[in-house]
């Protein structure tokens, strides 16, 4: 295991950082023109999109298809972009770079950090003010 640390961290672990943003509201509604109704649409779809990437991947990881496995990191990977989601976007590309480095007895411990992570952003995202019901 490459190791870009202090105490025996990799390099992902060295890099991420946990006061990052879980999502950055203000990135997602410019990229969705500044409307809630839209941002809180991808945001629906993600949230949608994911849990079932994310237990396609661990297939992958069962099966040993490393190119599967690099593909859905990838995708998972852009779509965390596009919602504005630094730290998946982060664990997404480092389980690619694990792909593509051949290093799959790695991937385990990136699927279980993209597993937390994602679970972090659920949090998150009902947490959001403009994803709230309006109450009057």
């Amino acid at each position: 295991m490459e190791n870009d640390g202090e105490m025996g961290q990799t390099m992902a672990e060295t890099r991420l950082n946990p006061t990052i943003e879980v999502i950055n509201s203000d990135e997602l509604l410019a990229r969705c023109m500044g409307s809630v109704d839209l941002a809180s649409h991808v945001l629906a779809k993600f949230l949608d999109r994911v849990p079932e990437d994310l237990d396609q991947l661990e297939k992958d990881l069962v099966a040993s298809d490393r190119d599967a496995i690099i593909d859905m990191a990838h995708r998972i990977k852009g779509a965390s972009a596009s919602v504005a989601a630094p730290q998946l976007h982060e664990w997404a590309a480092e389980i690619e770079r694990l792909g593509r480095d051949n290093r799959m007895a790695e991937i385990p411990s990136g699927i279980r950090q993209l597993r937390d992570e994602w679970s972090r952003f659920t949090k998150s995202v009902e947490t959001l003010e403009w994803n709230q019901p309006n109450v009057s």
